[in-house]
């Protein structure tokens, strides 16, 4: 025992002297040339390093090289003030390289998508030699103790139409990387990890998302994403997503909700006036699969709810509307259920019609306070329809019922009406038809709009029988 140590004390030692001199000894610059030739090569782009390599030999050993950029077809993509890789000693006397880490700091990703629709991502196809094979699946396995990115930044711009966003202060950590090199297996469904992704700030248009957090997990071509958090629109968001690959399609699972935030910062986000004010909460529980983003839409499934109290309708006064005969003749439902459609689905259906002829079309000005606001959605097959869709001001309630079809972008019986007490129609309005162009009927009323439509509803609620009221509405916002 005592030789077996002696023995095994002068191979460290050797091994000891064998790295100092490595270090001392080999210079790494003078291998640059051909790292770069070689990245260059496998990537079909320019890779430089502009800085110095080095290498380390305390735990872990490694090299370290500092100011990378990658470059395609004359335009930045990437660049990184260091990238620090550590190695096993030991099976480098083997001619093995196992490495331990993978770190990337302070890198910047920079990707533009063209005018002419190509993304500075692409690469054109090498040219293969007569008589050569396709590449079967991942030639080369990869293990990777831990990674790690430091402080990155990333930048998107559209060319064509001028959109812009960037990700900054993005820290991520992988532990136990795995991408073993089996023929004919995608990487998406090889790749194996866990592993934690923070965002600082994401800005795309008016969207501000920050605090992002999200813990990851990759197995045999399923990612699960658990939990999700983010602060946006100064509420706080927390949720799940599941993804799976292994079938050959993508199938996606997502449970969200979104507490609290502020339904003015949601509509100046989506580009609408800033109609609504206070706080909301969104839930949504949906799936979908397919092969693209047609097929998935076509299978999007779920529940998705929008639900807040107390809140303020900034610029007309709803109730003094509907208190006067005249004005309520002409007045437009399908802009007053715009409070309603703006809910979690209304950005789908309203993005390219203006709702906002409610103030127009009235000399009302001031605001109203919705007591109380629901709007639940059931969705199937890309088919959303209202479950239980209704606000509630101080003297009336307005309901909305129908469905939004999402795939053909179309309303689909769309009814918006204003309720007495036992929840019938007293006015009401349909929209019928494409999103973009929508058919809105005039509106039309159950009873005579000589006297205050308010005034009548309660003139009347005691005359008209169970049979004589068919109700428009018996959820769960209830009368004022």
């Amino acid at each position: 025992m005592k030789r077996f140590l002696i023995v095994l004390a002068v191979l460290l030692g050797l091994l000891l002297l064998a790295g100092i001199a490595v270090v001392f000894l080999v210079d790494v610059n003078v291998y640059k040339s051909r790292i770069e030739s070689a990245v260059s090569g496998a990537l079909g782009m320019e890779f430089r390093i502009r800085g110095k390599a080095g290498i380390r030999l305390l735990p872990p050993a490694g090299v370290s090289f500092s100011d990378l950029q990658l470059r395609n077809r004359g335009t930045d993509l990437a660049s990184a003030e260091t990238l620090k890789v550590g190695v096993k000693l030991l099976p480098l006397l083997s001619r093995r390289v196992e490495i331990t880490e993978l770190i990337l700091e302070n890198p910047v990703f920079r990707i533009e998508k063209e005018a002419a629709g190509r993304f500075n991502t692409w690469t054109p196809p090498a040219l293969k030699k007569p008589g050569e094979k396709e590449p079967e699946g991942q030639g080369i396995p990869l293990a990777v103790a831990s990674a790690a990115v430091k402080n990155g930044t990333l930048v998107y711009v559209d060319q064509k139409d001028g959109a812009k966003a960037d990700i900054s202060g993005v820290e991520l950590t992988v532990d136990d990387l795995s991408l073993p090199a089996g023929a004919g297996v995608p990487a998406a469904k090889a790749i194996r990890f866990s592993g934690t992704l923070k965002i600082k700030k994401l800005r795309s248009g008016g969207l501000a998302v920050s605090d992002i957090e999200a813990r990851v997990v990759a197995a045999d071509g399923v990612y699960d994403v658990k939990p999700f958090n983010m602060e946006l629109f100064g509420g706080k968001g927390q949720g799940e997503i599941r993804a799976d690959l292994s079938g050959g399609i993508t199938d996606v699972t997502a449970n969200y909700t979104l507490s609290n935030f502020r339904a003015e910062e949601s509509l100046a986000a989506a580009g609408k006036p800033r109609y609504l004010r206070g706080p909301l909460t969104l839930s949504e529980r949906l799936s979908f699969r397919g092969k693209g983003a047609n097929e998935m839409k076509r299978t999007l499934s779920g529940q998705v709810s929008l639900r807040g109290e107390e809140l303020i309708a900034e610029g007309v006064d709803i109730d003094a509307v509907l208190s006067k005969a005249s004005a309520a003749r002409n007045l437009n439902l399908a802009d007053v259920g715009a409070f309603v459609l703006a809910g979690p689905l209304g950005t789908a259906a309203t993005k390219a019609y203006d709702f906002g002829g409610l103030y127009e079309a009235t000399a009302q000005k001031g605001e109203t306070r919705l007591t109380r606001l629901v709007s639940d959605w059931t969705v199937r097959n890309g088919v959303a329809e209202a479950k239980d869709v209704a606000f509630a001001t101080r003297k009336t309630r307005i309901a909305l019922k129908g469905k939004l079809d999402l795939v053909r972008e179309r309303f689909a019986g769309i009814t918006v009406a204003a309720l007495d007490a036992n929840g019938c129609a007293k006015l009401r309005q349909t929209i019928d038809g494409p999103f973009r162009k929508p058919q809105i009927d005039k509106v039309t009323t159950l009873e005579s709009a000589v006297r205050p439509i308010l005034g009548l509803f309660k003139e009347t609620r005691d005359l008209l029988s169970a049979s004589e009221c068919k109700p428009f509405y018996s959820g769960s916002v209830q009368p004022p």
